[in-house]
């Protein structure tokens, strides 16, 4: 027989089942079926075999089948003792229904939305078995720092120990030992019948993955670890009989003595019903609905079990309550430690889950949040900063290093983090991370902060009260800071739930605040993006964190679609689109890729109101269709006011406007220097910017109004208009800069385009001349076009191409 005979393949036949083992476990398999029921890559069915429980455990599945038919689940029933027993029973079952391919886990375990699918990978790649991991569950009880670090002390030990174990070696088999837990394994179901499946035999007599391993080993060399596949793995037998118990159990072979009979048996005890405390009944928290603290606070004690964050290259999770606990803790210490109502608190700490805590800690403490882009530069930096006057700053270690010392001055100044000022010993600083040369005499420790005392927030903070300052453009002389105050964000952070619901269940993936803190106020799962580059591994973070929102910048979902071979994954409900205009070539390869699984939304928000307007991609095709021209944007969202001044300029007023700019009075209405116009059914159309206009003769040319329906013709991908001065004159020479998407060679690209151009755009704005580029020049986070640097490059090629129009 051959050590690699061929295994099934052919799209359409496989099936993948589930098989879990339980035995009195009716107090959590509900939470195990719930994650099953969650996967990206649903399974074609899942069996529960209940290994002679004594409890409820077949009602509480069957219960589950009933209310959620969507998953084909079956009951089975196995009285011989031993989880090698029943999931045998179940294997074969599934096999008998047709099951290709086979995937176990246990009753306490919680396999993540992206693990059948990364089983059904590593089968693609060619295994018959695949080995997984253990992370541990934190849902079941706060865990401390020893069972923390529990599975990632036992998994590479006892991996050790298998290899080296003297019944784990001998001339039959065929390659190494790999460990491989039973409750995250996969094998395909000609593998299983013919290597002879798990022991029949109680696990005080034999570890049934160990054996099952050791079968498969005398067959075959495909079989091997993936470091994707893993589950949450229950503590509960930790915390029965600590880390020399658990160690011994995994270490010790033939442990068949009564004491281990009963380790095996450790239950989760159902909680205990609350009695009603004496006197009137406490009444519901009320809580405003401006106070965005106040409502994510209020959640995270509604629901304190649930995660509320997943951060970081491992996938870390943060529950409700965990969240809850530092943003108190921080907030009572901030407090203790000076911070006054009304301070600034310059945030110098890269997007993550510590972001999330400072942000709500420095509000409920009552404190203005700066927030300043560090790549605007050293000039821009302390220009800024002269402007907004921060009383603290919080910072990483590392930041504090880079503009202390002098050695490291240069790399800052290379890496854009040079940032005059923010070592300044006038300021309270607060470091995140481990001490490091450079940081400030007296700073605090945010690890501590988050480790102290967490009483309730003492006192209401006014929602209308400034809250963040974030600078966008201006100048070294007058920076520009946008203040929000709580009600604000609020109000459009509501306008955004409103338009794609939210709800428990859900998960976000954002690496700003626009989806993350509406996830947080609806009791959704905040996914947030582990990668600094926007770009590399933001899909394979969405498959495998099963997210079902999602917002990315277009010019980052072109790259990712070209690198994904236009695949969108298959847990993704809503993919929104921001911070630039979406080109018509973009739009139509994420609904190609979304396969009608995927509503992809523009959303037309600025940094003084978020958001104001939401167009789907079957109304945005549909008005460049028409050839009406310019970019449609949507209709005003409830409660936005919009009106077009003579100039054209869209004037924005609502409840999600900022309060206005730092050191200036407040607004009446928001002149947000786009060109618009409102059509006949009051949606927004973007016909340009005021500053981008270009002047040629007696005719004033929009770009915005054009761009769109040139970008919509064949072979173009993106497509931008600028102007260059004629020094005498001052007319604008206009000149079309094109990105071919592939399909039409570029000298061919140019010839198409002036013959097409007469019929699409007004003969006004017929372009000088047309330059085509491998790519636009882009520049900030949200890559937006750059046209001073467009202008630039075209400009090297003054009068290279013929003209499309004569002059």
């Amino acid at each position: 027989m051959s050590a690699n005979p061929p295994r099934r393949s052919g799209a359409g036949k496989e099936s993948l089942w589930v098989v879990v083992p339980a035995y009195n476990e009716g107090a959590g398999i509900t939470a195990t079926l719930r994650a099953l029921s969650a996967q990206c890559l649903p399974p074609a069915g899942v069996v529960v075999v209940d290994n002679a429980s004594t409890d409820d455990t077949a009602e509480v599945v069957r219960a589950y089948a009933a209310a959620h038919p969507e998953l084909n689940l079956e009951l089975l029933h196995e009285s011989q003792k031993g989880t090698g027993a029943a999931a045998d029973t179940g294997m074969r079952h599934a096999i008998a229904r047709g099951a290709t391919h086979l995937a176990r886990t246990d009753a306490d375990c919680l396999p993540p939305p992206h693990w059948t699918a990364a089983i059904m990978r590593a089968f693609d790649e060619g295994l018959e078995l695949v080995a997984g991991r253990l992370r541990p569950r934190t849902d079941e009880f706060p865990l401390n720092w020893k069972e923390r670090w529990l599975l990632p002390v036992l998994q590479p030990l006892a991996a050790a120990f298998g290899r080296i174990r003297p019944g784990n070696q001998g001339p039959d088999y065929l390659g190494p030992y790999v460990m491989s837990p039973a409750c995250t394994l996969g094998i395909t179901a000609e593998l299983y019948e013919r290597c002879g499946g798990f022991p029949r035999a109680p696990i005080e007599e034999v570890h049934d993955d160990r054996e099952l391993v050791n079968r498969v080993r005398k067959v075959t060399t495909a079989y091997g670890r993936r470091r994707d596949v893993w589950v949450y793995w229950s503590m509960r037998r930790a915390r029965a009989y600590g880390l020399r118990g658990t160690l011994a159990w995994y270490a010790r072979p033939g442990r068949r003595d009564k004491e281990m009979a009963k380790e095996v048996d450790v239950r989760l005890p159902r909680p205990r019903p609350r009695r009603p405390p004496a006197g009137p009944p406490r009444r519901p928290r009320r809580v405003d609905e401006a106070d965005l603290v106040g409502r994510v606070l209020a959640q995270a004690e509604r629901t304190p079990g649930a995660v509320a964050l997943v951060h970081g290259p491992g996938d870390r999770q943060m529950t409700y309550g965990e969240l809850r606990h530092r943003v108190l803790a921080v907030t009572h210490g901030l407090r203790r430690a000076g911070l006054r109502p009304g301070d600034r608190v310059l945030l110098g700490v890269r997007h993550s889950a510590a972001t999330v805590i400072i942000a709500l800690s420095v509000v409920a403490a009552g404190g203005t949040l700066v927030i300043v882009d560090p790549g605007a530069g050293p000039q821009m930096f302390a220009a800024r900063l002269r402007s907004a006057r921060p009383r603290w700053v919080i910072a990483e270690s590392a930041l504090y290093s880079l503009n202390r010392l002098r050695v490291l001055r240069g790399p800052a100044r290379r890496a854009g983090l040079l940032l005059p000022g923010v070592t300044d010993p006038a300021l309270r600083h607060v470091r995140v991370g481990p001490w490091l040369p450079g940081v400030p005499a007296g700073a605090l420790d945010f690890a501590e902060l988050m480790r102290g005392p967490a009483p309730e927030t003492a006192g209401e903070r006014d929602p209308h009260a400034p809250a963040v300052v974030v600078f966008t453009s201006g100048t070294t002389d007058a920076p520009r800071g946008v203040v929000h105050s709580a009600a604000s964000l609020a109000a459009g952070l509501r306008l955004c739930r409103d338009r794609f619901p939210l709800g428990p269940g859900d998960v976000v993936h954002d690496a700003g605040f626009m989806l993350g803190l509406p996830a947080l106020i609806a009791g959704a799962r905040w996914s947030i993006p582990a990668a600094r580059d926007p770009v590399d591994g933001f899909l394979a973070e969405v498959a495998r964190r099963g997210v079902t929102h999602a917002f990315c910048v277009p010019v980052h979902l072109a790259q990712m679609l070209e690198e994904s071979g236009d695949r969108l994954p298959g847990c993704l409900r809503y993919l929104l689109l921001g911070s630039a205009p979406v080109p018509p070539a973009v739009l139509r390869r994420a609904v190609a890729a979304a396969g009608g699984r995927t509503e992809v939304l523009s959303v037309y928000a600025l940094t003084e109101m978020l958001p104001v307007a939401i167009a789907d991609a079957a109304e945005k095709f549909a008005h460049w269709d028409s050839g009406s021209g310019g970019d449609l944007l949507g209709a005003p969202l409830p409660g936005v006011e919009a009106k077009i001044a003579a100039d054209d300029e869209l004037l924005l007023r609502g409840p999600n406007t900022c309060l206005g700019y730092l050191g200036e009075p407040p607004l009446e209405w928001l002149e947000t220097g786009d060109l618009a116009r409102l059509d006949d059914r009051g949606r927004l159309i973007l016909i340009g910017r005021k500053k981008d206009m270009l002047i040629r003769g007696s005719a004033n040319i929009y770009p915005g109004l054009y761009e769109p329906a040139i970008a919509a013709l064949p072979g173009v991908a993106e497509a931008a208009m600028v102007g260059l001065a004629d020094p005498v004159t001052g007319d604008e020479e206009v000149v079309l800069a094109v990105v071919p998407d592939g399909d039409v060679p570029p000298a061919a690209l140019r010839s198409r385009l002036r013959r097409a151009l007469p019929e699409v755009i007004d003969a006004a704005a017929l372009p000088d001349r047309i330059e085509v580029l491998p790519g636009l020049p882009r520049a900030g986070r949200s890559h937006k076009l750059d046209r001073d640097a467009l202008r630039a490059l075209v400009g090297e090629g003054r009068g290279t191409t013929g003209p499309v129009r004569g002059r």
